[in-house]
């Protein structure tokens, strides 16, 4: 007999444990680099603000008597579809109650498939927005490989991305101020002369991402190193990075969003993240359910480089 709505029950508790345990975690960066952004419906259009006309100077002296100049925008309008992603464990009673004392198996349950669901965000994440073809703010009006690469002897990143946040400000009056690192480019950084010479009267002890981030001039460096598993259960394990490890993304997070606010994009976002948990008799255990209805989408693409390789 199929489950009702009605049988099934948000645990609260549960799903205070999950928020937590998301929060705590920073191996998983998707709900970070963009706004999110709480919508009512699964699909809806929203406004585009026109860049020509938000940097356009009308304002003019007015004289005694006379109406101020006039100015008007004009709105475009693009779309966003929410998907919901949802995964179960099932906790047998015999399991349960074969627990050792000061274990919860519940707690362990939602801390697992939350972990599951941050995992699957990042994945589309990646997907949508740290992935070749997608940012135009650059120099070139394309994704980004360093002439020297950063790993090679004489590299230069901070020139490097500090060329390219001049080139997205330049088009957008707009700074970028988030930086997202492969896992491979966060290592090979903190090794580099480029940064270690600047640091070396200074500094002491290890490079962080908040030192880096104040290299770099951006509000926050993000390191994307979360792992996948995609074999199929009970075969032979494949471990790779969800985010390309010699990649980076550099990206406008505006401080305030807003609809009169350009953003390289929104996390738009139907449902948070919450935790179910409801009795499976056929089963003879209680089963812990985690959902989230979300949608990356990149809404400015000219406030975001992609850099492409940038380490060998």
């Amino acid at each position: 007999m199929p489950i009702t709505t009605s049988e099934v029950h948000v645990d609260q508790a549960l799903t205070n444990i999950s928020l937590a345990y998301a929060q705590e975690t920073n191996t998983f960066i998707a709900d970070r680099v963009f706004n999110k952004g709480s919508v009512d419906k699964l699909s809806n259009k929203y406004h585009v603000f026109t860049k020509s006309d938000y940097l356009r100077g009308v304002a003019e002296l007015r004289a005694p008597g006379s109406p101020t100049a006039g100015a008007n925008f004009t709105l475009s309008q693009d779309t966003y579809s929410c998907d919901q992603f949802g995964v179960h464990m099932d906790v047998d009673d015999l399991v349960a109650k074969n627990s050792d004392e000061g274990v919860n198996i519940l707690t362990s349950a939602a801390q697992y498939v939350t972990e599951k669901l941050l995992q699957k965000r990042d994945q589309e994440f990646a997907a949508a927005a740290f992935t070749t073809s997608t940012w135009t703010g650059s120099t070139t009006g394309g994704d980004i490989t360093p002439g020297t690469l950063w790993s090679a002897s004489g590299g230069t990143p901070i020139k490097d991305i500090q060329e390219q946040q001049d080139a997205v400000y330049s088009k957008t009056g707009r700074k970028p101020n988030v930086l997202v690192l492969g896992r491979d480019v966060y290592t090979v950084l903190r090794d580099s002369e480029d940064i270690l010479d600047r640091v070396k009267f200074t500094e002491r002890g290890i490079i962080t991402t908040d030192l880096l981030a104040s290299l770099f001039d951006v509000d926050e460096v993000m390191v994307a190193g979360s792992i996948v598993n995609s074999a199929n259960e009970g075969a032979t394990a494949s471990y790779s990075y969800i985010f390309d490890p010699d990649d980076a993304l550099l990206v406008y997070r505006p401080p305030n969003p807003g609809l009169m606010t350009p953003a390289g994009g929104y996390m738009f976002e139907f449902e948070n993240l919450r935790t179910l948990r409801y009795r499976m008799d056929q089963n003879h255990s209680e089963r812990i359910e985690a959902v989230s209805t979300f949608d990356f989408k990149v809404t400015g693409a000219d406030l975001g480089v992609f850099f492409n390789e940038c380490v060998g």
